[in-house]
């Protein structure tokens, strides 16, 4: 559908249909914490629809078309805006000049939102060190079979979906999660672009592994180094645990708290302002950098200066 308004709008609206299979209906609540979900993932759907197409997207919206109870149906509308009547022409070409044709006009909305589903609990499951094999089989799946219907390649539609998931991963995880909050509690659940027949979905097995309950914020991971550098930038004598900090280049040049075990002599490294210790580096695992970030620094031994 495409609709002019009178200032000189242009927009696209395309359908964005996502089927919660189910054996029993689900809380309202949760439908409504689902669809709130489902505006936070849909201001990434235009970035990836712009990055596959080339079309710039000026802004969108989001509406909802029906809901349906039973085996839930949530039936949006996703509205993208352009500026110029050129874009939209391309917009439409690109949505409707490819081998699958119209119909992939209709459901790439829901294909997109399903990807951004998947790669959610990809992250989350990544980020919890948890072992998921079946959202990371069915992940690759849903890539394989959108890059196929779409007619791009596997990369492409990789690169498209990671600059979309960027930013705020947490709250694409949280969101994510949150989209299939209905189904959370429910045995052999599935979710489905479009309709229940649809073979771009999130299977049963896959929806059992979801860790609904996870934690997103920051976790810590102990790493233990051995006679290992640490430059001290900074203490004091009277606070052993809040007044000293310090650099060990073997992780980089970001200056960090330095902790002393139970036992260690500080008083051996007053006066030294290079110092080879073992120590243990506390590091949280950033979700939204997708990496480790030291924390601290714990210096559990202290090698004598004279041995070097």
């Amino acid at each position: 559908m495409v609709e002019n308004a009178g200032n000189e709008e242009y927009s696209v609206a395309m359908p964005l249909r996502l089927y919660f299979k189910t054996d029993e209906p689900v809380a309202i609540k949760e439908v409504a914490d689902s669809l709130v979900a489902m505006e936070k993932l849909a201001k990434r759907i235009p970035i990836m629809l712009s990055q596959l197409s080339g079309v710039e997207i000026d802004t969108h919206q989001l509406s909802v078309e029906r809901i349906e109870s039973g085996s839930l149906l949530e039936a949006l509308v996703l509205m993208v805006f352009l500026s110029t009547p050129d874009q939209q022409a391309a917009l439409l070409k690109f949505l409707e000049q490819h081998p699958m044709g119209k119909p992939l006009k209709y459901g790439l909305a829901g294909l997109f939102a399903l990807l951004l589903i998947s790669e959610g609990y990809h992250l989350v499951t990544d980020f919890l060190k948890e072992d998921a094999p079946s959202i990371q089989g069915n992940h690759n799946t849903i890539i394989t079979i959108t890059a196929e219907n779409m007619d791009v390649s596997e990369h492409d539609l990789r690169e498209a979906l990671a600059f979309a998931a960027g930013g705020n991963r947490k709250e694409l995880a949280r969101s994510a999660l949150d989209v299939a909050r209905p189904i959370a509690s429910h045995a052999n659940a599935s979710i489905h672009a479009e309709e229940a027949s649809s073979p771009i979905s999130i299977p049963s097995e896959a929806v059992s592994e979801i860790p609904f309950d996870a934690d997103l914020n920051a976790q810590e991971h102990d790493i233990d180094y051995e006679d290992t550098l640490v430059q001290i930038r900074a203490l004091d004598r009277d606070k052993t645990e809040s007044g000293w900090w310090g650099i060990m280049p073997v992780i980089g040049e970001k200056r960090l708290r330095l902790h002393f075990a139970d036992g260690v002599d500080v008083d051996s490294v007053t006066h030294r302002p290079d110092v080879h210790v073992d120590a243990t580096v506390t590091y949280r695992h950033d979700i939204n950098k997708s990496r480790l970030v030291p924390k601290y620094i714990t210096i559990t031994r202290i090698y004598p200066a004279q041995r070097r």
